[in-house]
């Protein structure tokens, strides 16, 4: 029988040495507008990031507004296998939602959100 502070580090080695990657959840490295930005001026574009390539065929990005209407915004722009890019509507001053799930090329839905204010300048 294997002492169990034996199997724990066992354990410990091999989580440790498999990659981020392999675990399969596109998770967002990166916003534009970042995550509680506050603007001055509605966004052209919001781009989302992610740490692995998506399926293109399965993206939904919505744009919801402080009445909670969700306005679907399509992807621009497929050169970056793990970006979406979205042109959103011109936008009056307010705070607004864009919720997005996605799917990785490895088969892992990952869903989530940025929030951003745009003032009233």
């Amino acid at each position: 029988m294997i002492p169990s502070a034996t199997l724990r580090a066992v354990v410990l080695v091999v989580v440790a040495a498999v990659p981020a990657s392999s675990w399969g959840h596109a998770v967002l490295v990166e916003s534009i507008p970042p995550h509680k930005a506050t603007l001055t001026a509605s966004p052209q574009t919001v781009l989302l990031r992610f740490n692995a390539a998506l399926e293109r065929m399965i993206i939904q990005v919505y744009l919801v507004d402080h009445q909670k209407t969700r306005t679907p915004l399509a992807d621009v722009d497929e050169s970056k296998p793990n970006e979406i890019v979205v042109h959103p509507p011109k936008l009056p001053p307010g705070v607004y939602t864009i919720l997005y799930k996605v799917l990785a090329r490895d088969g892992h839905i990952t869903e989530g959100s940025i929030r951003f204010t745009i003032l009233d300048v």
